[in-house]
């Protein structure tokens, strides 16, 4: 029994640091574009560094949130909408106001930001449930990719997933490459930064929900030792050689290179938890993403107007690699300090209004769950884990929520 609890114990704390991981990676890819309005030296660095952790980033990010979304696969409509659609949609909405002040002021005071007014961003920001952009898509698409998932629920999940495989494929090698006749940013223009990126990731987000059970079992049968061995595979093939790196216009090779910096993340994860102080400071992060993600670009661009307007030498070399630091651990320190003073308001859960709205009484199948579909092996075992996705709801989370 003690064996038992101790192997879900170490499931849970390796899924939480593989979150935090990625919710670190993003604030400090964010960090170091925003720093770079204000003209700051560019880091050779953090360039190569952001570049090798590209492919790691945002696909571990959507599959540690699937393994927390296997349970709202096959809720009640009702508990779905009332609960976790409901407060994806209010804080994508709620909190992109700071992202509007921040361009706003930022596009007036940086010179490398482009000069916007209040009109268009509130044009951008009504367009959003439609054309998500800005730092916070990744939370619509979580919505989407719930939606597609609980709609889809039906499908065998290895149809499923070879499905969702071959769109990320056909995206990552054809679309996003501009064989469509489209260049990257044109279309990213066109249909906004959450439609450009979400179909290469589905695939992440819906093999962990369909698996979840899998994966967690999978991954904890498998010595620390052998994982340890992947992850200083991974990050030497692919981080520090650059493994198909110019190879990546060809189909198929984003995807594989997605693929592995997953299974290069799982390891990192769980070879971490030999280093208790960084297992535990990942994990405890991966347990409030959503606070951090939320709040880390506005506050780091509130930083990087001061730095600017004061004429801080941090903002050239040697400094600047430091300054990048000490700024995304601001933010996400700022973040998490505000996250603890709003639990429990608006801010950061959704109005009781919202929710009765969202899934009335006589909504149906508002108080039943419904019968979970054989081809989602992960549904009973879902409620065995834990991790923190929502202030208040430390048992389901599928909000790591972000992304470049």
């Amino acid at each position: 029994m003690h064996r038992t609890q101790h192997a879900e114990s170490a499931r849970a704390q390796w899924v939480d640091t593989a979150k935090g991981i990625s919710i670190l990676l993003v604030v400090l890819l964010h960090t170091s574009l925003w720093l770079r309005q204000a003209d700051m030296d560019r880091i050779p660095a953090f360039s190569a560094l952001n570049t090798a952790f590209e492919d790691l980033r945002m696909p571990l990010f959507f599959a540690v949130s699937g393994l927390f979304a296997a349970k709202w696969l096959t809720a009640g409509w009702g508990e779905f909408l009332r609960t976790k659609a409901s407060l994806l949609a209010w804080v994508f909405l709620l909190w992109q106001i700071p992202v509007i002040a921040y361009r706003i002021i930022g596009g007036h005071l940086l010179p490398g930001m482009v000069h916007t007014d209040l009109g268009s961003q509130l044009e951008t920001w009504a367009w959003s449930p439609l054309r998500a952009n800005a730092e916070l898509w990744f939370l619509w698409a979580l919505v989407l990719f719930l939606l597609a998932g609980r709609l889809l629920r039906t499908i065998p999940t290895g149809w499923m997933i070879g499905s969702a495989a071959a769109l990320s494929m056909v995206w990552s090698g054809v679309v996003w490459p501009g064989s469509t006749g489209l260049e990257g940013g044109e279309l990213r223009h066109l249909v906004g930064t959450g439609l450009y990126e979400a179909p290469t990731y589905f695939l992440f987000f819906i093999a962990a929900a369909r698996g979840s059970s899998w994966v967690r079992d999978g991954v904890a049968r498998v010595p620390q030792t052998v994982w340890a061995a992947v992850a200083v595979g991974w990050f030497v093939a692919f981080a520090w050689f650059g493994l198909l790196e110019d190879q990546r216009e060809q189909p198929g090779v984003v995807f594989l290179c997605q693929v592995c910096g997953v299974l290069g993340g799982i390891a990192l994860a769980v070879s971490l938890q030999r280093i208790r102080p960084a297992a535990h400071a990942l994990a405890f992060l991966g347990r409030h993403t959503l606070e951090v993600y939320l709040s880390h670009t506005t506050i780091v661009v509130a930083l990087t107007c001061v730095l600017y307007l004061t004429g801080s030498p941090l903002l050239t070399a040697p400094w600047a690699a430091w300054t990048v630091l000490a700024v995304a651990l601001t933010a996400i320190g700022a973040g998490l300090l505000l996250g603890r003073a709003a639990r429990g308001t608006w801010l950061l859960e959704t109005p009781a209004a919202l929710r009765r709205w969202s899934a009335p009484r006589w909504w149906p199948g508002s108080l039943r769950q419904s019968p979970a579909s054989p081809a989602s092996p992960a549904s009973t075992s879902s409620s065995a884990t834990t991790s923190v996705p929502t202030p208040s709801d430390h048992q389901d989370s599928a909000v790591p929520v972000i992304g470049p």
